[in-house]
Parts: C-alpha cells; sequence; structure tokens
C-alpha cells in the first residue's frame, strides 16, 4: 500500500465519484479505478459500493476513511518537518524600508553571527502588508519593522526603538517654516506624502486616523518613495511629511532646501520592533532575540533607530 492509494480513496470518498474523483485528482479514471482495486484487494475488504450514480461507502470503507486521513496528515507533518530541518541551519532575517534603521539591522545579524559564527543568515524585505503571511508560513523567521499600535496582536514582539512622529519635513521657503513649531491643521492646503499604502497599510492608516484626530483631514495626499527622490515635491514647496529630529538629520545643514518643524500637538506614536512567531520560535530565533534585547537594554536601538517614517 502506498500512500497515492490513500489520497485517491479519500478523493472518491469524499467526491462519491469516480469521475470527479479523478477530475480533481487529474488521472484518468480506468487508472484510478484500479487502484482502488487494488487497494480492496489488498486490505480484504470491499471499500465502495459501485451505484448506477457515483459511489457509496460501505461500512468497513468508513472506518478506513477515519485511518487513511490520519495516516494522510502524518505523512504531510512528516514533510514539513523534514523541510523544517533542512532551512534551520539559517535564519532568515526580514526587514521593512531601512533607510533610518539600517544600522540597528547591522547590529543584530553580526551579534547572530557572533553568537552562533556557523549559521548563516538570510536578510531578505518585505512589504510590511506581506509580512505576517510570511512568518505564518515560515518563510521568514523574524522581521524588523515599525508598528503603530501596541501590543502586537497574535505575534510576539520585541519594542527596539521609539519612532513616533514629532514633527512635519517643510521647504525651507515655506511661509510655515518660519514659525519655530505649528500646528497639524495648519498643514491643510499641502499634499501630505505618506508610506505608500500598498507596502504599509496598517501604518498608513494609523497615521491618516491619527492626524484626524488632532483636527487634519489633508486635501491632497500620495504616496511617498523610501528614498532622497521622495523629498522633491517637498523642496518645490507643495508638500510635506511626518519626520522627527532623527530622521530630519540628514538635512542638518546649512541652507538646506528641506527642514524639520516640530508640531503643538501631541506625538503620533511609533515603534521600532522584532517579531516572531513566540511559540514555535527555534534556538536560531531565540539567540536573536537575546541580541536584540542586548541592544535594547544597552540603550543602543534607540539611538540607532530612533525614526521610521520614510
Amino acid at each position: 500500500m502506498e500512500l497515492r492509494h490513500l489520497r485517491y480513496f479519500v478523493a472518491v470518498a469524499e467526491e462519491h465519484s469516480f469521475a470527479r474523483a479523478a477530475r480533481r485528482l487529474r488521472v484518468a479514471q480506468p487508472a484510478l479505478s484500479r487502484q482502488i482495486r487494488d487497494l480492496e484487494r489488498e486490505v480484504g475488504v470491499q471499500l465502495f459500493e459501485r451505484l448506477a450514480r457515483g459511489t457509496r461507502m460501505t461500512r468497513p470503507g468508513q472506518a478506513f476513511l477515519r485511518e487513511a486521513r490520519q495516516a494522510l496528515e502524518s505523512a504531510s507533518r512528516a514533510v514539513t518537518t523534514v523541510r523544517r530541518a533542512a532551512t534551520q541551519s539559517a535564519l532568515v532575517l526580514a526587514h521593512t524600508d531601512l533607510i533610518i534603521y539600517a544600522p540597528l539591522l547591522l547590529e543584530l545579524v553580526a551579534g547572530v553571527r557572533a553568537a552562533r559564527p556557523d549559521t548563516p543568515v538570510r536578510v531578505v524585505r518585505i512589504n510590511e502588508a506581506q509580512q505576517r503571511a510570511a512568518l505564518v508560513t515560515r518563510r521568514i523567521d523574524a522581521v524588523l519593522t515599525v508598528v503603530p499600535a501596541w501590543p502586537v496582536p497574535d505575534l510576539t514582539a520585541l519594542q527596539l526603538g521609539d519612532a513616533a512622529a514629532t514633527g512635519v519635513f517643510l521647504a525651507r521657503t515655506h511661509p510655515l517654516a518660519a514659525q519655530p513649531r505649528l500646528q497639524l491643521r495648519e498643514l491643510v492646503d499641502l499634499t501630505w506624502l505618506h508610506p505608500m499604502e500598498r507596502a504599509r497599510p496598517e501604518v498608513f492608516r494609523a497615521l491618516r486616523a491619527a492626524l484626524a484626530s488632532r483636527g487634519l483631514v489633508p486635501l491632497r495626499h500620495r504616496g511617498r518613495r523610501p528614498d532622497a527622490a521622495g523629498d522633491i515635491p517637498i523642496a518645490a514647496g507643495d508638500a510635506w511629511a511626518l519626520a522627527n529630529p532623527t530622521v530630519a538629520a540628514r538635512y542638518a545643514y546649512d541652507d538646506a532646501p528641506i527642514v524639520y518643524r516640530p508640531f503643538v500637538d501631541p506625538l503620533i506614536p511609533m515603534w521600532l520592533t522584532l517579531l516572531w512567531r513566540g511559540e514555535t520560535a527555534g534556538p536560531l530565533v531565540e539567540t536573536l532575540v537575546e541580541v536584540a534585547r542586548s541592544v535594547a537594554g544597552l540603550g543602543r536601538a534607540a539611538a540607532l533607530a530612533r525614526p521610521a517614517l520614510p
């Protein structure tokens, strides 16, 4: 008896028809019938009654169905276990946009390599929209990302830095830039540049709700590229973006075309966070978490990675 016999048997039992089961399995119906007859000869009992329209399981067939399903589930678990073991030697660490907090990512990778010098670390980039599914399906082991709410549902999370928005980017020549501090509602006539909604839906929705609660519903908005080119509309005086002092450091030079101005409204909370599946974390993820806790405990995470609003 082979696994294909069990798969064929379960398909016929569930479809109540050799013809439908053959289509489902993408095999010829005569070949399927032969396999079921072979199975019946091997087990020594008739499993199906062949009717004019479809099939009906016999009482022994019903008992056999339970055992066949359990056997197939066990085989599937065995395959999953083997495949997982084959990839356990590598830690797959994902990240979202990392222009600002790339140094922290380097610290994590270096820490894992120091603790486990024989363990390769694969670093991949992933959209926020894909990260949860990638963790659940085990395509990645952990992800360094920004979350707009705490705690994080259904996953284990470790805060590594404060990514709160405390001010905005404006063109140096814009009249609002002459003020040392401003109210968010004063920006209503400018285009709000925000993280790409398709790539970072949770962050986008949280920022939009936070602005509305602070009296600003932007008349115009569009996604902002996570690189210097995304700041061109700001320098032109047509747009603005959320920021904080560390993000603003890249424009901290004389006569920079873009300036940072704090707002008087309550800050918009965000956290730089490491996410993983806590209940199924293996030894490599545990090592990563230990390294991350060490970095955060030393207070270096905040210095390396305070902002995360590209």
